[in-house]
């Protein structure tokens, strides 16, 4: 027997397929993206959708150019205090011009939220729970593992913000009825460049702050950043004392950028990419140089030891889903709020406008635009089930993360079933459902008694955003227990825009009927005004039990990934 001593034979790593690489395994950057693949679904579905129904909705009530000028009419007799939160309008007598007044907060909002939430995150989240330790014994430097994981937020918010300018562009083109409502493609780029700059940002200064004081103080004082900064800007040109801390603000330095009206400053977008640049690079040495996982966070209050889910499996699942079904309920609750607020100062304007009236109600006949309930029908419920379907959607994907994350295999080592804790798991979610609607009708009721309404009709009518979360969640629960749980929430996201995509687009496409009636929104009635689609009801409750069940069932069947 003979030992040889020599250099040992080096074989080369197998190479990966592209599709390997681009689906998430080639690089941090790759897995990064993949990682956030649910986040980009819902913004591009949201924003995408929010853009349609805008476009389509407009150019329907105001067809004419004497309602166009009735309608440029009523948003300039807005008092100069009250454009501090619902923007300053310019040439709405357009269907970019209304968008860019009536939506681009709510864009820009939505856009800096995903930021703040994404970056604040990304990097503190994972070091404090230990996942980066892994990574960050490997070759490759943190530098590197910050800059990568970066990029693949950016390239989601390009690639959505793309999508936008894209639907703009297309939407404003097929709808648009009148002179000056189709839009070039050059004011569409310009109004999601302006879009992604607020919300990269906005998430600039949670990623600076979060290597210091943790992802939940980052994320916190980014928000007020944000808020604080949208407000004052608004109010600088009512309130003199604010126009100081205003030049602070990013809403401050683009004021006069609105290209989808028409105006353009684009000069006024530099600043706040070079304020971007600064911070994300901030956050990229502050994580190069401090240990992993080191913060210092700022105290806040605990949650009640009745939400913390330590009573059993409901209770737990409930408990995990809470805070994310608050965040959405509160989004809806702000934004029915204000539309059912804002129905008081539009029901005293057509008042004076007897000819506004009667064509609005020639093209509305089932409803009275002038009560809070049939304004509500009109500006919120649609959107309300699409932002809904889709809260619903991120409650299922952690349903589903018990099992992408490993979790899974330790809870089913106790005395507990896999149909259990499919079907409660997903009792956990009906209920976090179940929440985060009734925040929204606690919005609602504000807004409508302020106007001076019905409260009892809207609020029992905020109940058909539940039945219809509920069935999105069914979708997900299904595919999820029968195929993959990967894939449940991306799945239940897909119908939920797509449902929502066909309601939006049959009616003015003037495609058949049948088609038309495959979007369950198109069976939900007419609730905030009293009118029930009983059929749409039944068929939600039936999706949502029979989603869960079949999940449930096939839970049992198949391998636990």
């Amino acid at each position: 027997m003979r030992a040889e001593a020599g250099i040992p034979t080096l074989h080369r790593a197998p190479s990966m397929p592209l599709w390997s690489r681009i689906y998430g395994f080639g690089s941090i950057y790759a897995k990064t993206l993949r990682d956030s693949r649910m986040a980009l679904l819902i913004a591009a579905g949201l924003l995408g959708g929010v853009m349609l129904y805008g476009a389509a909705a407009l150019s329907a009530a105001y067809s004419t150019l004497s309602s166009r000028a009735e309608l440029a009419r009523l948003a300039t007799d807005i008092p100069t205090v009250m454009r501090g939160i619902i923007g300053n309008p310019v040439n709405v007598d357009t269907v970019g011009g209304y968008f860019s007044w009536k939506y681009g907060p709510m864009y820009s909002m939505t856009a800096a939220i995903w930021s703040i939430v994404a970056l604040s995150g990304t990097l503190a989240a994972e070091s404090r729970r230990g996942s980066l330790d892994m990574v960050a014994a490997s070759p490759f430097g943190r530098r590197r593992i910050a800059v990568e994981k970066l990029a693949a937020h950016v390239t989601g918010m390009t690639a959505v913000m793309t999508l936008v300018a894209i639907v703009a562009w297309a939407s404003t083109n097929a709808f648009g009825k009148l002179p000056g409502d189709a839009l070039p493609i050059g004011a569409c780029v310009g109004f999601a460049l302006w879009v992604a700059l607020i919300g990269l940002a906005s998430g600039s200064v949670a990623w600076a702050l979060a290597p210091f004081l943790g992802r939940g103080s980052a994320a916190g004082i980014a928000g007020g950043v944000l808020l604080g900064g949208y407000v004052v800007g608004g109010y600088a040109s009512s309130v003199p004392a604010l126009v100081g801390p205003a030049h602070l603000t990013w809403f401050y330095w683009t004021a006069g950028h609105l290209p989808l009206a028409g105006l353009y400053d684009w000069p006024s977008l530099v600043p706040v990419a070079i304020v971007t640049v600064v911070l994300y690079v901030v956050g990229v040495e502050a994580f190069a140089r401090r240990d992993l996982g080191s913060s210092n966070a700022i105290p806040v209050p605990a949650m009640p030891e009745a939400l913390l889910g330590t009573r059993g499996p409901i209770g737990r699942s409930f408990g995990e889903r809470l805070p994310t079904a608050l965040a959405w309920g509160i989004g809806l609750a702000v934004y029915g709020g204000m539309m059912a607020a804002s129905s008081r100062s539009f029901a005293d304007e057509l008042k004076g406008s007897p000819d506004l009236t009667k064509m609005l109600h020639t093209i509305f006949p089932a409803y009275d635009l002038a009560s809070p309930n049939g304004f509500l029908q009109l500006m919120f419920i649609g959107i309300g089930l699409l932002v809904a379907g889709l809260a619903a959607s991120t409650l299922v994907s952690g349903w589903a993360s018990d099992e992408s994350d490993g979790r899974l295999e330790l809870l089913l080592a106790t005395p507990m079933a896999r149909a259990r804790w499919a079907i409660s798991g997903g009792l956990g979610v009906f209920g976090a459902i179940a929440v985060m609607v009734a925040v929204a009708a606690a919005g609602i009721a504000l807004g409508v008694a302020y106007a001076g309404g019905d409260i009892a009709t809207p609020v029992v009518g905020a109940l058909t955003m539940a039945l219809y979360a509920a069935a999105a969640a069914g979708v997900g629960f299904a595919v999820g227990g029968v195929f993959r749980s990967t894939i449940a929430g991306e799945m239940a996201a897909v119908a939920v825009i797509a449902t929502a995509l066909i309601d939006l687009l049959v009616p003015p496409l003037k495609l058949p009927d049948w088609i038309h009636q495959l979007a369950l929104s198109s069976h939900m009635g007419m609730a905030m005004i009293g009118v029930w689609d009983w059929a749409g009801v039944v068929a939600c409750l039936v999706i949502a039990t029979g989603g869960l069940l079949v999940g449930a069932l096939g839970m049992r069947r198949r391998d636990i990934d």
